[in-house]
């Protein structure tokens, strides 16, 4: 019977998982680019609810 999915994205890991071990600097590229990736997302977030604002407190000023 041939694996299944999950047994098969497990061996991948495993595997990967291995591989970063014998190269630390590339796990830390890897872990760095992940918080960098967040940080970006937080603050296009926060920048996109700041341009919210900003356009409804315009948009109320504008109304006669």
């Amino acid at each position: 019977m041939p694996p299944g999915v999950s047994e098969e994205a497990g061996k991948t890991a495993r595997t990967l998982v291995d591989a970063l071990k014998s190269t630390p600097a590339i796990l830390a590229l890897v872990l760095f680019n992940l918080a960098f990736m967040a940080m970006v997302v937080y603050i296009q977030h926060t920048n996109g609810e700041r341009w919210q604002t900003l356009l409804e407190l315009t948009l109320k000023q504008c109304r006669p």
